[in-house]
């Protein structure tokens, strides 16, 4: 393998997997990725076993002074349910954060899945640099995920291209097994009824765990989402499908679909979702032969 590209100074979330024998080769693969985060001037986090933090402490030598090394125990793990928001403190103004974290063998292989798919599709534009390490005995099931869902490995020549990567199906189908099971289901006619919509939203978005504002901007968001989704000659006889997904604790996941429309304009500035982006943390629009999708990803 090659070392793959990496920004001098990465301005969104670099997501790095590692496979290891032993404190010695998970030493040598993170040194040269962690020497380049300490001397960029990274906030480096290191939560490891104590074989593995004695060996980097000795690799790293000053170095080491500039590093954190917090028990493992204390750093929020893929799997759990509020990973996606818990990676938010690591986030420093104005400074990238470098985190190193080892995969337990209890992790449940399902959970971990969504949190390794669902952090670079909701978390990419964040300054950090994450690497998720795994032994090469665990479960077959969790090396698989982390072979799948890392897109750059960290070895011992630097970051390489992972050829076994394989970014989720986030646009079509709906990606039904990231982001969760159908929580509510709703028909309307044209515009005529958006308050079926926008209570439907609300109710899962409720269970899903978004309180106050957070509730209302999802509403909203999906509100603007069905005026998009019909935005043809007559709206008004224009049959509309909303599918909402929840994975508690992590997402909400709004589809709508319509008849194929009028062509979506640009918008003002170029992207004709740019009026609804400010209240859920993804939107895409998909037009296809018969139908337009337009989907809204919250996170909780």
């Amino acid at each position: 393998m090659t070392p793959g590209p990496l920004d001098p100074v990465p301005s969104g979330l670099v997501h790095l997997g590692l496979e290891f024998d032993g404190p010695d080769d998970l030493t040598a693969s993170a040194l040269p990725t962690l020497r380049r985060a300490i001397d960029g001037g990274d906030e480096v986090v290191v939560a490891a076993d104590r074989a593995t933090v004695r060996r980097l402490r000795e690799a790293l030598g000053a170095d080491a002074g500039r590093v954190a090394f917090p028990p493992p125990a204390t750093l929020i793990r893929a799997s759990e349910p509020d990973f996606l928001a818990g990676v938010l403190d690591w986030v420093r103004p104005g400074r990238r954060t470098t985190v190193l974290g080892q995969y337990p063998p209890w992790m449940s292989v399902r959970d971990c899945a969504f949190g390794e798919d669902a952090v670079g599709v909701v978390r990419g534009d964040l300054p950090l640099t994450l690497i998720c390490c795994a032994r090469r005995d665990l479960d077959p099931d969790l090396l698989a995920v982390l072979r799948r869902t890392h897109p750059q490995l960290a070895t011992a020549i630097g970051v390489v291209d992972n050829p076994d990567h394989r970014a989720p199906a986030t646009a079509s189908p709906t990606p039904a097994a990231l982001w969760g099971a159908v929580a509510g289901r709703v028909g309307v006619e044209g515009l005529g009824d958006l308050a079926a919509l926008r209570r439907c939203v609300a109710e899962v978005a409720a269970r899903a765990g978004l309180e106050g504002d957070a509730v209302r901007a999802a509403v909203l968001a999906v509100h603007e989402a069905a005026v998009l989704a019909v935005r043809r000659g007559e709206p008004d006889h224009a049959h509309l499908t909303l599918e909402v997904r929840a994975r508690p604790g992590q997402t909400l996941f709004s589809e709508l679909t319509g008849p194929h429309g009028i062509p979506v304009q640009p918008g003002p500035h170029g992207d004709p979702l740019a009026h609804l982006r400010p209240f859920c943390a993804r939107a895409a629009v998909h037009d296809e032969d018969e139908r337009r999708a337009v989907r809204v990803l919250s996170t909780v």
